[in-house]
C-alpha cells in the first residue's frame, strides 16, 4: 500500500469518528435547544392566559388562530394537591384548526384564583412543527458532515502529496540508479530536515556502494587476468605429461580428469574476463547488427553440436531486428541465449525463435518456472549442466543493459521464454 493511500485511509477513519461524534452532539444539542424554546413559549403563553383569567379579562379562542390549543378546567383541591404545579408531556390532542388529533407537547399548570378555586390549564403545541425543524436540521447536519469530511480529506491528500514530492524524486532516483555508472546527485531541493538527511544518507550509501562495486570489478578483472598464464601453463604441462609414454593407465586417467577440470576453470576465467570488459565498456565500436543473420548462423552451429540429442530449432522471423551494437557482443548475446535453450532442453525438444522489428525471443520447454529474481545473477543455475558456468545469462543481461535493451524472462505455456526488446 502506498504511503499516501495509507495516510488518507487513517485520516478518513479518524475524521469519520471525530465528525460523527461532533454531528451527533450538535444534533442533540440543537434538538434540546428546540425543546427548551418550545417549553419556554408554552410557559410564556400559559402565563398570559393565567393572568387574563385571574384578572377577569376575556380569554382568546381555543386555538387563537394558530395550531396552539389550550383548555382551562376547574378541579378540586384534592386533585390540585396530587398534581405538580407545572409539568410537560406528550399527548394526542384535538387541533381545532386541522379538525383532527395530532401528537403535541402539552404543558399542564395548576393555579388558584382569589376565591380559592383551583384550575388546571393545559396548553398544547403540535410536535409536527418541531419535527419538521429537527428533520431539516438533521439533513443540514448530514450535508455539512459529508462536505467537511470530503473537504478535509481532499485538502489533506493535496497537502501530503505536495510535501511528499522530494521523497518521490528520491525514489525515482533510486529506480534509475545503476552501480558503477555516473548519476546526477540525489535530489535534495527541500527545506524539510528529514528529507535532506535522507537524501544525504542515500548519496553517501550510493557512493560507498559504487566504490565497493568498482573495487570488486577491478579485483575480478585483475584476478582473472593474472590467472590466465598459470592456468594455461598447467594445462600445457598436463598435455605434455599425457604425451609421455611412461604413464600408467591409472595415472593417465587421473591426468585426464585434472585436465578436464582445468579446462573448466580456464573457461570460467575467460568468461569472467569477458563480463568485466563488458561492464567496463571496453567494446566501444558499434554498428547496425541484423540479428536475423546472427540467429541463422548460430542455429546452424548449435544444430550440429546438439544433433545427437535431437534438439531442433523453429524460427519465426516476422521482420529483421536491427540494433547498433558491437559485433562481437551481438554474437555473444545470440549464442548465449541459444546455448542456454539447447543446454536446458530435453532430448527431442524444440527451441523456438520469434523475431520482429522490436526485438526477439528464445524459448525452450520446461516443467517449472525459474526464479525470475535471480535468473540473471552470476552463477545462477537451475541444475548443473555440462559446459555451463552459470554466467551466460548474466553476460547477456549485461550486454543488453549496455545497449539500452531489456532482457526479461517469463514462463508461459510450459516454456521458458527469454525476450530482448528495445526500451
Amino acid at each position: 500500500m502506498k504511503l499516501l493511500l495509507k495516510i488518507t485511509a487513517w485520516l478518513a477513519v479518524a475524521l469519520t469518528v471525530l465528525l460523527t461524534a461532533w454531528a451527533i452532539c450538535f444534533y442533540v444539542a440543537t434538538t434540546d435547544e428546540i425543546n427548551d424554546e418550545t417549553d419556554d413559549s408554552l410557559i410564556d403563553y400559559s402565563d398570559g392566559l393565567i393572568i387574563r383569567k385571574l384578572a377577569g379579562v376575556d380569554l382568546p379562542s381555543d386555538d387563537n388562530g394558530t395550531n396552539n390549543t389550550y383548555y382551562i378546567t376547574e378541579v378540586s383541591e384534592e386533585y390540585a394537591s396530587s398534581r405538580p404545579w407545572i409539568s410537560f408531556e406528550y399527548q394526542e390532542v384535538f387541533i381545532t384548526a386541522k379538525a383532527e388529533f395530532e401528537s403535541a407537547r402539552v404543558l399542564s399548570r395548576i393555579f388558584r384564583d382569589a376565591d380559592d378555586r383551583y384550575f388546571e390549564l393545559k396548553v398544547a403545541v403540535p410536535t409536527y412543527e418541531k419535527e419538521d425543524i429537527e428533520r431539516s436540521i438533521l439533513w443540514w447536519v448530514i450535508a455539512l458532515y459529508v462536505l467537511m469530511l470530503l473537504s478535509v480529506l481532499l485538502i489533506s491528500v493535496w497537502v501530503i502529496s505536495y510535501n511528499m514530492r522530494p521523497l518521490k524524486a528520491m525514489l525515482k532516483w533510486l529506480d534509475e540508479y545503476n552501480p558503477g555508472k555516473k548519476m546526477p546527485p540525489v535530489p535534495s531541493s527541500t527545506n524539510v530536515t528529514e528529507f535532506r538527511r535522507l537524501a544525504d544518507t542515500i548519496q553517501n550509501a550510493a557512493a560507498r556502494f559504487d566504490t565497493q562495486y568498482l573495487e570488486q570489478k577491478r579485483f575480478i578483472g585483475n584476478a582473472s587476468h593474472e590467472l590466465q598464464t598459470p592456468l594455461a601453463s598447467c594445462s600445457n604441462r598436463i598435455e605434455m605429461l599425457l604425451d609421455s609414454a611412461d604413464l600408467t593407465e591409472e595415472q593417465a586417467e587421473g591426468l585426464v580428469k585434472v585436465h578436464r577440470e582445468l579446462q573448466g576453470l580456464i573457461q570460467l576465467n575467460r568468461t569472467l574476463l569477458l563480463l568485466t570488459r563488458i561492464e567496463n565498456g571496453q567494446f566501444p565500436d558499434s554498428s547496425p547488427m541484423d540479428f536475423s543473420v546472427l540467429f541463422r548462423d548460430a542455429e546452424e552451429m548449435f544444430g550440429e553440436i546438439y544433433s545427437g540429442r535431437g534438439v531442433s530449432v523453429s524460427s519465426n522471423i516476422r521482420a529483421a531486428f536491427v540494433s547498433d551494437m558491437n559485433a562481437q557482443l551481438a554474437v555473444i548475446l545470440v549464442r548465449n541465449l541459444l546455448k542456454n535453450a539447447f543446454l536446458h532442453s530435453a532430448a527431442g525438444a524444440e527451441v523456438r525463435v520469434v523475431m520482429d522489428t522490436d526485438g526477439f525471443s528464445v524459448s525452450n520447454p520446461g516443467d517449472t518456472p525459474l526464479d525470475s529474481d535471480s535468473i540473471f545473477t552470476r552463477f545462477y543455475s537451475q541444475a548443473s549442466s555440462e559446459g555451463s558456468t552459470g554466467l551466460g545469462l548474466a553476460i547477456a543481461d549485461s550486454i543488453c543493459r549496455n545497449y539500452s535493451l531489456s532482457l526479461t524472462y517469463r514462463f508461459s505455456g510450459g516454456r521458458h521464454v527469454f525476450s530482448v526488446r528495445k526500451r
